[in-house]
């Protein structure tokens, strides 16, 4: 099956229709990179303009929408094609990041998504933009967003006094366990007691402190994503017969993912069989601490993946029973992504979008966040939502959908390419300069939550969160 959406013949976005039942007047989002409109491995203005709550804000009338924008190429700089032939490489935009645009706004921002939080710093993590200022870029994403060096995201969130608010957060409580390929409690996924513990809280705030009609969004499938799913695990002959990778447990079975993270060092002949031109040394498997750093692993067997999944799962079972226990609706994200995963594809205007890397459209560079037409589509799922939860469309305030016409016509370096990449390309364009661009997002926690609140560490005494208002007035 495919979802249509129609292709609006003019570049005029539709007026929208103020909602008689739901108050957009005061819109908040709160969560990560994907709530921040993080694209190609960085934040940046013309994505972040096409963020989903940028796009329902506006659909829906909000007066004021502001987000911490940021100067193209970014933060950190976005990746860019350099080019397609002999071969596709990607590189960073620019050795430059883009300034911020508007940090002297006099209130909190209403998108309050800071890419690489978690749960535990959108209690308390704070940010001040005078570190940013000042060219340190240690706490860079929650100095540019929360600026004020006192307040977390949730305390602003509250002290907006919010009549609609978002809540997508719990991505980076596990998606460490994919980029870095190796599930670790306390390092690369968040325990389920702590997510459900620090969820509650959340919710708990949200509901006692506001009188927000909310929206919590799930958590998709991470080991779905084009980051994970685009390598094969083996090399295919040309009389079709699979000789398999090289790990560092063994030869990969075909059922093993092979992560983006891989492609620079199977261009080295890393992994692959010295018969057939590589240099036999094997693929790293699981994400090693030395005194120098992190090596990541780049290799998930389908035990590791099940226990992936398996906690995506039961955070999405948290986050649904914290949403019933204070009468928030739940978007399920993580349907509406195993469908297009699975093959059940969008279809604009005659282009089908779906999650393959670079030419499916949904997904941007860096394998792991949408870019302009997936953000564009999650806002088109999120407003039929809405429209349908909150029965807008009973009440005479159905909320008209996102003009994708002016999405799909975006610039050329926003679009999927429309020629069909081979694996060979793949590893030499997903670079390590690529992967490292991730990696400043999606960082372990090789304290192993000894870090303080304010470099957000996991674990603190209390849980508790006294919400204070007026904040940045």
């Amino acid at each position: 099956m495919k979802k249509v959406l129609a292709l609006a013949v003019a570049a005029v976005v539709l007026a929208t229709v103020p909602a008689a039942a739901v108050d957009f007047t005061t819109y908040v989002a709160l969560g990560d990179s994907l709530t921040a409109g993080f694209s190609s491995g960085g934040l940046a203005q013309p994505f972040q303009e096409g963020s989903y709550p940028a796009l329902l804000a506006r659909q829906a009338g909000t007066p004021v929408f502001e987000q911490p924008l940021v100067e193209y190429p970014g933060i950190p700089p976005v990746l860019i094609l350099l080019q397609l032939h002999p071969g596709p490489v990607l590189v960073p935009a620019s050795e430059t990041p883009g300034r911020p645009l508007n940090a002297e706004y006099p209130y909190p921002y209403n998108n309050l998504g800071v890419p690489g939080a978690d749960l535990y710093d959108l209690l308390f993590t704070t940010g001040d933009i005078y570190n940013l200022l000042a060219g340190n870029y240690d706490n860079v994403m929650h100095d540019l967003i929360l600026r004020n060096g006192e307040h977390t995201a949730l305390e602003q969130a509250i002290g907006l006094d919010p009549t609609f608010l978002t809540l997508w957060i719990g991505n980076n409580d596990v998606l460490g366990a994919a980029v870095y390929a190796t599930p670790i409690d306390g390092v690369t996924m968040t325990p389920a007691a702590n997510f459900e513990q620090m969820y509650n809280t959340v919710a708990a705030a949200l509901a006692e402190h506001t009188n927000a009609d909310m929206v919590f969004i799930n958590l998709p499938d991470v080991t779905a994503i084009p980051f994970i799913t685009t390598l094969k695990p083996y090399i295919e002959l040309p009389d079709g017969t699979h000789v398999p990778l090289i790990g560092s447990k063994g030869l990969l079975p075909e059922d093993a993912y092979v992560t983006l993270g891989a492609a620079s060092l199977l261009a080295q002949g890393i992994g692959i069989p010295v018969e057939l031109g590589g240099t036999g040394i094997p693929l790293p498997e699981d994400l090693q601490i030395t005194a120098e750093g992190a090596i990541p692993g780049v290799v998930l067997r389908q035990d590791e993946a099940a226990v992936i999944n398996g906690r995506v799962a039961a955070f999405n079972d948290i986050i649904a029973a914290a949403a019933d226990a204070v009468g928030a609706k739940v978007f399920d994200v993580n349907a509406f992504f195993n469908e297009v995963a699975s093959g059940e594809l969008w279809s604009v205007g005659g282009l089908e979008i779906g999650t393959a890397y670079m030419v499916g459209g949904l997904f941007s560079y860096d394998g792991v966040h949408p870019q302009k037409i997936g953000y564009g589509v999650i806002a088109a799922e999120l407003i039929d939502f809405i429209n349908e939860a909150f029965d807008l469309r009973h009440y005479g305030g159905e909320i008209t959908n996102v003009n994708m016409y002016e999405i799909m016509t975006g610039s050329a370096e926003d679009q999927p390419i429309p020629t069909p990449l081979t694996t060979a390309d793949i590893q030499r364009l997903f670079t390590r300069e690529a992967f490292q661009t991730l990696q400043q997002v999606f960082v372990p926690r090789l304290e192993n939550y000894h870090r303080t609140p304010r470099q957000g560490g996991r674990v603190a005494p209390e849980l508790g969160v006294k919400p204070k208002a007026n904040v940045l007035r």
